[in-house]
């Protein structure tokens, strides 16, 4: 059975998407709202659909472990979520990002935050399964198309990604630790900000609905293919033409 989103001591800021944080917490509250209302309606226009039904919980360090999550083990504690464990489902945001997020400039919050709020934007229909990078490609995209849309400097962050890991962006397999996955959603960041920065972000509407109309698991040839598709002309070309892929 789905619990309602609650925890004790933690009060209701309202919005598009309210936020639950705990008092004393005012000000960084305040901070994700804009955060998530930005997100909210730049995402709807990206995917041409309403919001979907969400809370958000701006949890303190010593609250994790009661953060409302899919499994009966809490998450690493920093690490943001999204979870449908509860209804409405919930973001689930560390008032501090763990210090596996590299690297750490005024862009990190607010393009972690974006991250989740894709994903959740993207689970609000069933999607099959599909290989990882694009599962998390998506995501990457669309936060920066947040970013760019709402104006906040990217450059200076994106200079100090290494963009060189040892990997592609398809060549990393198995279990890696968390500082191969940060290095490994570090490099879909670059391919992103390439792909909107040369591309543009139009692209996300198809892929999207293309991935919503899945019925069978996505194995990498149709991955590539949906995305290649969704690019447009000359679209698998210009991926095949990307170190990071």
């Amino acid at each position: 059975m789905q619990r309602p989103v609650t925890l004790p001591g933690y009060t209701r800021l309202d919005g598009v998407v309210p936020i639950l944080y705990k008092r004393g917490a005012e000000e960084h509250a305040a901070e994700v709202l804009r955060l998530v209302k930005t997100g909210t309606e730049t995402l709807s226009a990206l995917f041409d659909v309403e919001p979907p039904e969400l809370t958000a919980m701006l949890v303190a360090a010593e609250d994790w472990d009661a953060a409302p999550r899919e499994g009966e083990r809490a998450y690493p504690p920093g690490l943001p979520y999204f979870t449908r464990s509860v209804r409405p489902p919930a973001l689930v945001l560390p008032t501090t990002l763990s210090h596996v997020f590299r690297p750490h400039t005024q862009a990190t919050y607010p393009l972690t935050v974006w991250h989740e709020l894709a994903h959740a934007f993207l689970l609000r229909k069933e999607v099959v399964r599909t290989p990882a990078w694009l599962q998390e490609f998506i995501p990457q995209v669309a936060s920066v198309a947040v970013a760019r849309r709402a104006n906040l400097p990217l450059d200076g962050h994106l200079s100090r990604i290494d963009h060189e890991p040892g990997f592609t962006i398809r060549g990393l397999k198995g279990h890696v630790g968390a500082d191969g996955q940060m290095a490994f959603q570090n490099l879909l960041l670059v391919l992103g900000a390439a792909t909107v920065e040369e591309l543009g972000d139009a692209f996300l509407y198809p892929l999207v609905r293309a991935l919503w109309r899945e019925t069978e698991v996505v194995d990498e040839e149709r991955a590539e293919g949906l995305l290649a598709k969704a690019l447009g002309p000359g679209g698998r070309e210009w991926l095949e033409s990307r170190l990071e892929f």
